[in-house]
Parts: C-alpha cells; sequence; structure tokens
C-alpha cells in the first residue's frame, strides 16, 4: 500500500524532449534550404551538360556533312547526341543568326519546374540564361 519515497523513475522530463524536438527543428530548418541549394545546382549543371553536348553535336554534324541540322534525330545519328531523359530540348533552328552569318540556335533546360532555360545562338557565340521558363511555351520542349 505505501511506495518507497525514494524509489526511482526512469525516462525523460517534458521539458528534455521539448528541448530535444527544438534542436531537431533548427537544424532541420538549416538543412533543407542548404539541400533544395543543392539540388537545384545539381538540375543546372544537368541542363548545361546537355547544353554542351547538343552545341558538340551540331559542330560534328557540320563537320560530316558540311552544314548544321534542325532535326534532332539527325544530331543523335551523326552527331552522337544522347539526349538526357531528365532535360527537355527545346526548339533547334538553323539559320542566318544576329551576326547575319550561318548558325544554329537552341533551348534546353531541366524537367523540374523553375529551372533554369538555357538559350544558345551559334553565330553570336553567346549564351543567353533566363529563369523564367513560363516565356517559352510547353508545346516548344521535347
Amino acid at each position: 500500500m505505501f511506495t518507497k519515497l525514494n524509489e526511482k523513475h526512469e525516462g525523460f522530463t517534458l521539458i528534455e524532449l521539448l528541448i530535444v524536438v527544438a534542436i531537431i527543428g533548427i537544424l532541420a530548418a538549416i538543412a533543407i534550404p542548404q539541400y533544395a541549394k543543392y539540388r537545384k545546382g545539381a538540375q543546372d549543371n544537368a541542363a548545361q551538360s546537355a547544353y554542351h553536348a547538343v552545341a558538340t553535336s551540331q559542330e560534328a554534324n557540320f563537320a560530316q556533312n558540311g552544314g548544321y541540322t534542325s532535326s534532332w534525330s539527325v544530331l543523335a545519328g551523326a552527331g552522337g547526341l544522347v539526349r538526357d531523359a531528365n532535360v527537355y530540348y527545346g526548339s533547334l533552328s538553323v539559320g542566318n543568326g544576329v551576326s547575319g552569318t550561318l548558325g544554329f540556335s537552341f533551348r534546353v533546360r531541366h524537367k523540374a519546374d523553375g529551372s533554369t532555360v538555357y538559350l544558345y545562338d551559334s553565330s553570336a557565340a553567346s549564351t543567353v540564361i533566363t529563369t523564367d521558363s513560363a516565356q517559352l511555351s510547353v508545346n516548344e520542349w521535347s
């Protein structure tokens, strides 16, 4: 009937548990944005890799056939382009560019929402980077 006064109760107090939960919350608040930044960087790197692969394939096709192509399938064959499944490939066009010389232009971006769009014009030898993918038609990407 009577209990001992100096009997030990094992376990954690509510204050100790709240402190642990607060520490975990603070660590999560720091880690999640860093992870999102890391992930965005990896997606942009994949798009940049595809971007360089397209430019290299176009130049290889030019060396073999004496001209640029506006066909993705020709680039896959003659230019050796291997398309990344995680990257959208936009319009590929051939013609006189900004400087008036014959060249090609194309767009690539990662399939993740809000990813960076890379636009290239070989005749101007320039890259335009924009994060506004809303300006581009959904039907334009393949």
